[in-house]
This record gives structure tokens, sequence and C-alpha cells, in this order.
């Protein structure tokens, strides 16, 4: 128990991308628009470039708020079943669970005309003492690149390349191999039955994902926006209140508490307070706990923007906002609001 509340407050620590040290990969080419299944037998030559290329791809996952955390169905997923045989120090053992994972990843691909062919870079890597295994999905992107002939010709022909080092891949896997959590980034795409689904998660994984961070707080934003604007009687002070409450509770905690959130926003209200807790239950969201990585996440939280009847936009710095030394707001007697910014100085026009 100690052990495991070890690792869990150091994966809570902010990751660097120097503390990810890659042990060994694999190689596989899953081409299945063109359906070759391309399996290596060996395993990668990790020079300094490779290793790099590799850790600032897994970095980039590990801080995304795009991340999912997912638990397999221990019943049902061959894939749980096939990393907890495998003994990652023994290269022969890590070459084939890597080849059996590839070949079932890419049978499941050809069941779609729309999922991206790719390579599939298989990494095991350390983090915190703790060994994970990374299967990177290198999804295909065209360019074009000169073509030396003979004879003094040249040309230009298209090639297909793997994502480029500043790039952020779309469809990536980490498992640990201590305590098989997972995380992953996915998206969904058509299958030939006409289904639209996660296909990592539910065909391949046979897990059950969480929502990631960013996704949860769009819809928790969203909800507190619509409530607020479907009662547009309600003074405009009380209505822009919610952001900045909404801005403090993350200022005080680094977390968003959906119950405690919607209390203190509308706990004065019944019928507000019921409305938010019955569409934040539709997301499976209304006890939920969860943080974000990035500040571009709650980047609308700096801000109060609205817009008239008019069509006039203004947007408020949210510290100019809280303070109210710069901008005042009166409420008219027979309805309506006045905003007044005061003490300029200099304006630019955008």
């Amino acid at each position: 128990m100690v052990k495991e509340n070890l690792i869990e407050s150091r994966m809570n620590m902010q990751i660097q991308r120097d503390d990810i040290i890659i042990r060994k990969g694999i190689i596989h080419i899953l081409d299945s628009h063109n359906g070759y299944l391309g399996l290596s037998n060996d395993l990668l030559d990790l020079g300094p470039d490779l290793m790099e290329f590799i850790r600032g791809h897994i970095f980039k996952i590990l801080e995304s708020d795009d991340t999912k955390k997912c638990q397999f169905d221990g019943s049902l997923s061959p894939v749980l079943s096939l990393l907890e045989s495998m003994d990652e120090k023994e290269d022969e053992s890590f070459v084939e669970a890597s080849r059996v994972l590839s070949e079932s990843l890419f049978d499941i691909m050809c069941d779609s005309v729309t999922i991206p062919a790719a390579d599939l870079i298989v990494v095991s890597f350390q983090l915190y003492s703790v060994v994970h295994l990374a299967l990177l999905k290198m999804n295909y992107k065209e360019t074009y690149i000169h073509k030396e002939e003979e004879n003094e010709v040249n040309d230009i022909v298209k090639q297909r390349v793997m994502p480029m080092d500043g790039a952020k891949l779309t469809e990536a896997v980490i498992v640990d191999l201590l305590e098989y959590k997972v995380q992953l980034v996915e998206k969904k795409f058509e299958m030939l039955t006409g289904d639209k689904i996660n296909y990592i998660s539910e065909r391949f994984l046979q897990c059950h994902a969480d929502m990631a961070p960013k996704k949860k707080f769009q819809i928790l934003n969203k909800v507190i926006t619509d409530i607020n604007n479907r009662y547009e009687n309600e003074p405009l002070r009380n209505r822009l209140d919610a952001r900045s409450k909404l801005r403090e509770e993350f200022a005080e905690k680094n977390e968003f508490r959906v119950n405690e959130i919607g209390d203190r926003i509308f706990g004065d209200s019944t019928e507000k307070k019921q409305e938010f807790d019955d569409r934040i239950e539709r997301y499976d969201l209304q006890y939920d706990t969860f943080t974000v990585a990035k500040e571009n996440t709650v980047k609308k939280l700096e801000y109060q923007i609205l817009e008239t009847d008019a069509g006039i936009e203004v947007k408020i710095p949210m510290e100019e906002y809280i303070t109210k030394d710069n901008v005042e707001i009166l409420e008219e007697q027979g309805g309506g609001s006045t905003i007044i910014i005061k003490n300029i100085e200099q304006v630019k026009i955008k």
C-alpha cells in the first residue's frame, strides 16, 4: 500500500521530459489501406536521436489534458492477459508480445476504411522506477519530396511519412506494467458496420475509458454558461459571478470538485441547482473530481466575454472584473444593464 501511494503521488507531480528513460523498442508496419502487415523480429537500434524522438511523443501524451484514463476489463481483455504474461526484461518475450498486439490491432483496423494506416512503435520505458509500455500509432502523413533521376532529370513525388517531432499523436496507449493502469488518446472512426466507435478502447484494449480532463472541463463550463444564459432576467453581475466563482474554485483547490462547484454557484437557487445536477448527471460527472495540466485548457476562465443583442462583444480580463476598479456594471430599473469601463489611458484598434 505504501509503494502504491508513493507511485500515485509521484505520478501527480509535474513530469519532466528527462524523467522518461527509454528501455527498448520495436516497430511494426500496419498498412491496413493496402492490406499489408509487416511484423519485425528485431528490436530497434535506439540511438540518442531516436530515443529523443520517442521520448518527446511519450511526454506529450503523459502531460496532455486530452489523455484519458482507462481500466481493463480483466475478465474480457486479452491485452491484459498478454501483458501480465510478458517478461519485459526478456527481449524475445517483448518482441513476441509486440507482434501479437500489432496483429490484433491491424485486424481491427482492417474492419474500417477510415482508420488511418500507420507504423506502430512499441516501446518500454521507465518513469519513477515503474516500467511502462507505450504503443505509439504513427499515422501516416502525405507529403512531397524530390526524387533524383538519371540523366540529371529531377522529379517531385508523393511520400507517406510519420508524424514529426513537434506533432501530437492522436492515437496512443501507455500502460504501467506494475498495476496495469492505462492512459490513452484516441479518436472515433466509422467501422464497416456503420458504427462510429472508439475502436482502441472498445475493441482493441477492451477497457472502460474515462472522459479526458479537457472534455470534462468543456462540459462543466458549458453547463454553467447555458444555465446562466437561460435566466436572462437575472442581474448581469450575478450571471458573471458564476464564471468568477468557477475560477476561484480552481485557483483555491487546483482541481474541479463538481458537486461542490454546483453548490457554490447555484446553491441559492433550487431551480438552477436542480438543472445543474440533472445536466451534469447525464455525463456521469456529478461526483467527479478532476484537474488539468495545461493552463491553456482553462484559458476561458481568464476572461468574461459578453455579447449584446446588438452583436457588440466585450472581453473583460477576469482580474479587472474581480477588482471592479475599472469595470462597473449598473442594473437599469426598467431592465437591462449598463457596463462602464473607466480609467482608459490608451486604446488599440484590433
